[in-house]
């Protein structure tokens, strides 16, 4: 079996030096476009649940730290439709993800090195409910059009993956995996290993990239 980490560390170095360069005024136009696509495919996604009883979204999402597409809108936006906004803490030994509920601004605030988490006095979602998330944002530094992703390196969102699919396997449901992709960061192949998470949907300033 192939092993791609040395080929990933030089590509996550590539990503991260091409969007930590990204001219502002073009990410903030990219951000506007990706948050009116991201908008609308809330709110197809509201009708669908209403039509099936279930009125509230919930969303797993992370918040935004440094030249990451920004996350903030998809919040507000959340918040002000009712949907249920998770976010995640990062723990260590295990080095873990944690979900947790924030209800508004006031449950943020600056944890591991300086990324924003939800307090200690926000619900934990038990992985138990995590099959009831309606959408995952995931980070990450390049995406493909087969779902591939590139993240940090940390594996955390690859875990968070694993234990989420064992519980899927109990249940009918499951939540799409989907990235907000700014500028420079679709690539033609991303070096993709076994266990490495596979996106759904890609939203781009275009428009929805659907993976088949």
């Amino acid at each position: 079996m192939q092993d791609h980490t040395e080929q990933k560390i030089r590509l996550r170095s590539k990503l991260r030096q091409s969007r930590d360069l990204m001219d502002e005024s073009m990410r903030q136009q990219a951000m506007t476009e990706i948050n009116d696509v991201t908008k609308r495919e809330l709110a197809r996604l509201r009708r669908d649940k209403r039509k099936l009883g279930n009125k509230r979204l919930m969303i797993f999402s992370y918040l935004s730290y440094g030249s990451e597409a920004s996350t903030a809108f998809l919040f507000e936006e959340g918040w002000k439709h009712g949907d249920r906004m998770i976010a995640p803490k990062v723990l260590a030994n295990p080095a873990r993800m944690e979900l947790r509920r924030v209800m508004g601004e006031q449950d943020i605030q600056p944890g591991i090195w300086g990324i924003p988490e939800p307090k200690d006095s926000c619900e934990v979602l038990q992985p138990d409910s995590w099959p009831d998330i309606d959408l995952v944002i995931v980070p990450g530094l390049g995406y493909d059009l087969h779902g591939g992703r590139i993240g940090y390196g940390g594996g955390y969102y690859d875990r968070f993956a694993e234990t989420l699919a064992a519980k899927c396997g109990m249940t009918d449901k499951r939540p799409r995996m989907a990235a907000l992709v700014l500028p420079g960061q679709l690539q033609d192949e991303i070096p993709m290993d076994p266990l490495d998470l596979r996106l759904d949907l890609l939203i781009t300033t275009e428009g929805i990239l659907h993976i088949v």
